[in-house]
């Protein structure tokens, strides 16, 4: 694998060396690499290359050391040159190779040959680093300056080199909250820490209005107060500039006579939450919390409480009292124990009392909970409308009035004649409230789905659905499955669907029952069944027409498999048993042993039919992907 080649000749070996491209001491990082790259080998080789690079690093350790390692997932196809600064390695075999790095240096990377590839860069440091935004809303002798720090891998890739860099700890020093007639002006240093050398750097200091930098563009400069206020606020910015690095470091300062402090308090409470309907009957969700700040050291207490929906819901961690010298910001969390029976029912009251200011804040809560989707124009019977007919749809609420709080995202699928549905697709949105309307461009059965969210809590998903009191008494509905509307092209398919639904229920076309011949149809016998007969009859009663039979005496309907196999029936178009369902269509389900089965497709898809007893939504195979259907096409003369 390094490359060598041995030939033997006669029972006698001759090893010739490869001559590697590249400069390297030993193959990996074993003894002899080390002994030629460390002065100290002997003290590495004693306890192992890898290890003394650990406890170089350490743990808590502010050294301005940090670890390198190059991962090398499989062995490369010939030997590769790995390079980090100023060390390089030949690399014959997979495994981890570490190296030990200084703060504040750009390393370059490198790897030959290019093509070489599963070498991965990862660098860890026991010291935790924050990144530099402001430590939010801060009071009293508690205020600091941010630190900052900087790092980052830029692996060698396409022929080109690659580099690695961790900057050290970056602030401002002092930590002075406050700059009043003794501190003026007051003096500040930037510095670095955990770093072994202070890498060399351009600087940048800035101030709101109010405070004047002497020396904007030195390591250390004045800021002073010109006209010094009873108290005021201000922000302070120092900038580092290492090479192409930029490290910045924030204050929150005061300045003033401190005469008249002022305490400004922050109550984050979100206009509302959200229980989602999986959520248990207590089930917590987190609130911001509060937080604040005083312009000048001052004494005083802070005070949180609910002023009313205590009954509704308990903030843990919120409410309570703190004294302003020992309190920054506190989290909660919201556990819900109902819906809120008002919107705005739980008021939170956040007040500063005692020294020489008072000040408070209210914030309203409302508790939400959402419901299933409805349409407000749906009749019991469900609902059919016309293509590119506007359909109302909201989601439903509670308390009373909280519609306005949730936003909405609308989904809506198809159902295909296999009895499958389309993926969702978006219906539109809105924004601010629980209602949209939809109009559908293209016929269909059409279900809906709501993702209903607010201030905090989550998103709720729920569906157009069969409520709970339904009743199921003919194949009507089941209690929590999803519902759906009809969209029909035309509004014959309206028409003759409504004829069908006028009889649901009804006994005239059972098995049992005789019908008397009507609309040029022959009387039907006792003991027959009856579903072409309730299919031909709706079509005369819808003012349609469909072809009459006749065989010898008798004028009989197209049958259940002449409606499922598509055998040709005048003024009807076969559609085939591939499409999307509409309602009004014909639907033949087919029968090798018998007649099959037909009906008038309902506002779901499910079909409505002559059954034994009754009028009837319950026939279970419409949708198994061999049913037929007919549209309307042209009418015939009798």
């Amino acid at each position: 694998r390094n490359g060598d080649v041995a030939v033997t000749t006669n029972g006698v070996t001759t090893t010739t060396p490869r001559a590697l491209p590249f400069p390297h001491n030993g193959f990996g990082q074993d003894a002899e690499w080390v002994a030629a790259n460390f002065t100290n080998a002997t003290e590495i080789l004693a306890v192992g290359y890898p290890n003394w690079v650990d406890a170089q690093v350490g743990e808590g350790l502010t050294n301005g050391l940090y670890k390198l390692t190059v991962t090398v997932a499989e062995d490369p196809p010939e030997t590769t040159r790995l390079g980090v600064g100023g060390l390089s390695v030949a690399v014959t075999n997979a495994g981890e190779y570490v190296f030990l790095l200084e703060k504040g240096v750009d390393y370059p990377l490198s790897v030959f040959p290019a093509a070489a590839t599963n070498f991965a860069y990862s660098a860890v440091d026991d010291v935790p680093q924050t990144r530099g935004a402001p430590g939010g809303l801060r009071g009293g002798e508690t205020r600091k300056w941010t630190t900052d720090s900087d790092c980052g891998i830029e692996p060698p890739a396409d022929g080109f080199g690659g580099r690695v860099w961790w900057m050290p700890l970056f602030f401002g020093s002092p930590d002075i909250p406050h700059i009043g007639l003794e501190q003026n002006p007051a003096t500040f240093t930037a510095a670095f820490a955990d770093c072994r050398a202070e890498p060399s750097a351009t600087y940048q200091w800035t101030a709101t209005d109010g405070l004047t930098v002497h020396s904007p563009n030195a390591k250390t400069t004045q800021v002073s107060v010109g006209s010094m206020p009873s108290w005021a606020q201000a922000e302070m910015s120092v900038t580092a500039t290492v090479g192409d690095h930029v490290l910045v470091s924030h204050l929150d300062v005061t300045y003033g006579t401190n005469e008249t402090p002022q305490v400004h308090l922050a109550l984050n409470v979100p206009s509302a939450i959200l229980l989602n309907s999986n959520a248990v009957s207590e089930a917590k969700v987190a609130v911001a919390g509060w937080s604040f700040w005083s312009d000048a050291p001052t004494s005083g207490t802070i005070r949180v409480t609910s002023l009313s929906g205590g009954e509704k819901v308990v903030a843990s961690g919120l409410l309570g009292e703190w004294a302003v010298e020992d309190a920054l910001s506190v989290a909660a969390t919201v556990e819900g124990v109902g819906t809120s029976a008002a919107v705005g029912d739980v008021v939170f009251r956040m007040e500063f009392y005692g020294g020489d200011a008072t000040n408070d804040v209210e914030k309203a809560l409302t508790v939400v909970r959402t419901g299933d989707v409805v349409l407000p124009a749906a009749p019991a019977g469900g609902l059919v409308v016309l293509t590119n007919t506007p359909v109302a749809m909201a989601v439903a609420c509670e308390p009373e009035g909280a519609s306005g709080l949730l936003s909405t995202r609308w989904h809506v699928r198809r159902l295909k004649s296999n009895g499958t549905y389309d993926d969702w697709v978006s219906a539109g949105a809105n924004l601010g409230g629980a209602a949209l309307t939809f109009a559908p461009s293209a016929g269909g059965v059409y279900q809906v789905r709501a993702r209903a969210s607010v201030a905090v809590g989550g998103e709720d998903e729920r569906y157009y659905a069969w409520e709970s009191d339904d009743e199921d008494l003919y194949g009507l509905s089941e209690a929590g499955e999803k519902k759906a509307f009809g969209v029909c092209d035309e509004q014959w398919q309206i028409s003759l669907r409504s004829s069908a639904l006028a009889y649901l229920g009804l006994t005239n076309y059972a098995k049992a029952a005789s019908v008397p011949a009507q609309y040029g149809f022959s009387s039907t016998p006792k003991g027959a069944w009856k579903c072409n007969i309730f299919v031909a009859h709706s079509i005369m009663r819808t003012g349609l027409s469909v072809p009459h039979n006749r065989y010898w005496f008798s004028v009989y309907a197209p049958v259940a498999n002449d409606w499922a196999n598509g055998t040709g029936i005048s003024g009807w178009q076969f559609l085939g048993r591939d499409l999307y369902v509409q309602p009004g269509y014909v639907i033949g389900h087919p029968s090798l042993r018998g007649s099959g089965h037909c009906g008038i497709v309902d506002f779901d898809g499910e079909a409505i039919a002559a059954g034994e007893y009754h009028i009837n939504r319950q026939y279970d195979k419409w949708l198994d992907g061999t049913s037929g259907f007919h549209k309307l096409s042209a009418q015939i003369e009798q």
